[in-house]
């Protein structure tokens, strides 16, 4: 049986979004909205956090991340590890910095500054997608 994490999206109830981001502002800001939103959500404050969360079974439907954040690697390589680990999760990279090669090899790059409703918008028709096509 495959682990919480490592499991496609489960039928029914709320999906969950684990957010990364090391700006308390903005983690409170786009958290609140996705609950608002209907989402549950884990937020960690660092990539690392991220990969701890993940690492624990706990069955996440789509990550938000920045790029910049303390810890051992960056948004963009929480990006790829999780395209490796994790290639059914839809993840989404955010920055307001990123060199546009970069950006282009990530699966979903958001500019900062974002709409918070946007984000979550495309969040939202991201994962009902993934949930249609199970």
């Amino acid at each position: 049986m495959a682990s919480a994490a490592h499991r496609p999206l489960v039928s029914g109830g709320p999906r969950t979004v684990l957010v990364a981001e090391d700006d308390p502002f903005l983690r409170m800001l786009i958290a609140d909205a996705l609950r608002e939103a209907g989402m549950r959500v884990i937020e960690a404050v660092s990539a690392d956090d991220a990969m701890t969360v993940l690492s624990a079974d706990i069955a996440v439907d789509a990550v938000l991340t920045d790029v910049r954040m303390p810890g051992t690697m960056d948004g963009v390589a929480l990006a790829m590890r999780l395209a490796v680990e994790y290639p059914w999760l839809p993840v989404f990279v955010a920055s307001g910095d990123l060199d546009p090669v970069i950006a282009g090899t990530l699966p979903a790059f958001i500019a900062k500054p974002y709409d918070i409703n946007a984000v979550v918008a495309l969040i939202l028709e991201r994962v009902n997608r993934e949930v249609a096509d199970e």
